[in-house]
């Protein structure tokens, strides 16, 4: 795994709150970017389980924030983008991975189109096992994470709406309006975890759960 770096282009923010389950494969797809400088910034939202003891074998290759209350995924998203550091931030939750070419083709497209405020990639729901169960596209069925900002707009815009503990995504399409144009990347870079302790996940899907 690489050492943590000085000037990453690209941040990866992870939020958690009792995925240590999950927490090691999230990261370890997180950690293996390939082809550009990437910063992984954990924010743990006062876990009850035994999160911050897997986080201690990646304390040397991420950045940990320890929330002090648990105040959910809102704002502890905008704890970690305050806290980044490279010009592009995407998000990652804890029970989720991704493929190593994410982050150099996203931040790729973002430099070659200056009108994008973001840019999504499109996902695979995969089970407990990591098998495929389907392919989604994110211009049809939107997730909050698998998205690539530029900092500096995200911020200028507020970030998330903090009273939000959910569909936090949501609510900042609808407060930006015009202003939030997303483009898409038709590959699917993300792998979106079923699982039966998924927090925001559809319930219809909780059939494919293994």
């Amino acid at each position: 795994m690489r050492r943590i770096m000085s000037n990453p282009s690209v941040s990866i923010i992870v939020t958690n709150y009792n995925y240590a389950k999950y927490l090691p494969r999230c990261l370890r797809s997180c950690l293996s970017q390939k082809n550009i400088n990437c910063e992984v910034i954990v924010v743990d939202d006062v876990s009850t389980d035994n999160s911050i003891d897997v986080l201690e074998p990646f304390k040397e290759h991420i950045r940990i924030i320890q929330n002090v209350e648990n105040v959910g995924v809102a704002a502890s998203a905008n704890e970690g983008l305050r806290m980044s550091r490279g010009q592009f931030v995407i998000r990652v939750d804890a029970d989720d991975f991704v493929s190593a070419d994410m982050s150099y083709f996203m931040k790729t497209y973002l430099e070659a189109n200056h009108d994008a405020f973001c840019v999504s990639c499109d996902y695979v729901l995969v089970n407990n096992h990591e098998e495929v169960i389907e392919r989604k596209y994110a211009e049809k069925d939107n997730i909050s994470c698998g998205i690539m900002y530029r900092r500096d707009l995200l911020l200028e815009s507020g970030g998330y709406n903090p009273l939000m503990r959910h569909r936090e995504e949501e609510e900042l399409r609808k407060r930006l309006g015009d202003f939030y144009k997303i483009h898409h990347l038709r590959i699917p870079f993300y792998r979106y975890r079923m699982h039966n302790h998924n927090k925001t996940k559809d319930a219809a899907y909780k059939t494919w759960v293994v």
